[in-house]
């Protein structure tokens, strides 16, 4: 399917995968410098989904439970502050201790993470899905990303990544819209999983409404009132070390 540039400027941009150096360091983009680059690329709002894995237990080594957790809002806390005519709505990419593979978070809560998170990464997905699935919206990112990941059992999760930008990697997108054709009751989504500039505004979602929080985002998602951004996968991975 190929949208003309009208009928994309009849709806809002989002991107659902978007990542800040702050807290991400594969980042290469300040929250303000991610703003500014989602503006100028005509969006009219992100989701930030940065990363909460081992590593980030390890970089704030030293901290107890709510100073990680501040640490991991400070971009979105100074985003939300922002006048930009911008968007950013709270999310995160979690990979448990068990298992290599990211899931995208949707539907999170500040006080969530304060109250809850502290022991997230020890559950495993299905014991997280087991918890959270009437809570949050679960979605794996990027499946079928050569050498990195694998689709997680759609019994655990709401969707999967049909489209991931990312041109640091082989995400084999065309994969996973096969799966998601096999299991059309999952949720698909689209976002450029940015660290650098270039990864700016690849993809996204299209939708009617303004979307402006968590329960308008996981609605939409729901009930599948929103349009993929396409993106054609022409360029060959630049380094599979980079996020």
């Amino acid at each position: 399917m190929v949208l003309h540039l009208d009928e994309l400027e009849k709806q809002f941009r989002y991107d659902l995968h978007v990542h800040s150096k702050e807290v991400s360091p594969c980042g290469r983009m300040t929250i303000d410098e991610v703003g500014d680059e989602y503006k100028k690329k005509g969006y009219d709002g992100i989701w930030l989904t940065n990363h909460f894995h081992r590593e980030f237990m390890e970089e704030t080594e030293g901290m107890n439970w709510t100073e990680r957790v501040d640490f991991f809002l400070e971009p979105y806390r100074r985003a939300s502050e922002w006048d930009k005519g911008l968007f950013v709505g709270l999310g995160a990419e979690i990979r448990f201790y068990d298992d290599p593979n990211d899931y995208l978070l949707y539907g999170l809560t500040e006080e969530m993470l304060y109250r809850e998170g502290e022991d997230w990464l020890s559950f495993g997905l299905r014991e997280f899905f087991r918890r959270y699935a009437h809570r949050l919206i679960i979605v794996q990112a990027h499946p079928n990303r050569q050498d990195s990941s694998s689709p997680a059992d759609y019994r655990f999760i709401h969707g999967y990544e049909a489209i991931n930008s990312s041109p640091r990697h082989e995400n084999r997108n065309g994969k996973t819209q096969e799966l998601l054709c096999i299991c059309p009751w999952l949720i698909p989504t689209a976002g450029s999983d940015s660290h650098r500039p270039e990864d700016v505004g690849r993809s996204g979602i299209l939708t009617d409404c303004r979307l402006t929080g968590n329960q308008v985002l996981t609605k939409i998602l729901k009930e599948k009132r929103y349009r993929l951004i396409p993106f054609q996968e022409d360029r060959q991975p630049e380094g599979k070390e980079q996020k």
